[in-house]
């Protein structure tokens, strides 16, 4: 049985969530979805994924808070971020990598480009790469 990758996408725009989640899962990932902060946090808190992909401007607690979270949570440290939002200042792009997230792309997004970002993550995540992640922080 194959092992596959697990995504949550957190997204509250319901189109842009099914799109992003059709796609990997045609991909062959397994893919959860929260379209709010609480939502996710909560789901975070119960299960591991490999790769969060996370919307800043969200209802209930915004996407800041939940990557701070996951990533002071030393279970889910070596969970992959990848943002997209329409917030797109240098501000709030150095923010979010400030609280850890690994890749931060800008709406309105090519769907091919985060695919490709979510392989690439996902090779990386079968490798030993994620002891340097671990030592870079």
């Amino acid at each position: 049985m194959e092992n596959k990758k697990k995504i949550l996408v957190v997204e509250d725009d319901r189109d842009i969530n099914e799109l992003i989640s059709y796609n990997l899962v045609k991909e062959g990932f397994a893919v959860t979805s929260a379209y709010d902060g609480i939502a996710a946090k909560e789901t975070l808190h119960l299960e591991h994924f490999d790769i969060v992909v996370l919307d800043i401007m969200l209802p209930g607690l915004d996407g800041f808070n939940i990557c701070k979270a996951l990533k002071d949570n030393p279970k889910a440290f070596n969970t992959f971020v990848v943002v997209i939002s329409a917030k797109c200042d240098m501000q709030d792009k150095l923010y979010a990598h400030i609280l850890g997230a690994d890749y931060y792309l800008s709406k309105p997004f090519n769907i091919g480009v985060l695919i490709g970002i979510i392989r690439e993550m996902a090779v990386l995540s079968d490798k030993e790469f994620l002891v340097e992640k671990c030592s870079m922080k």
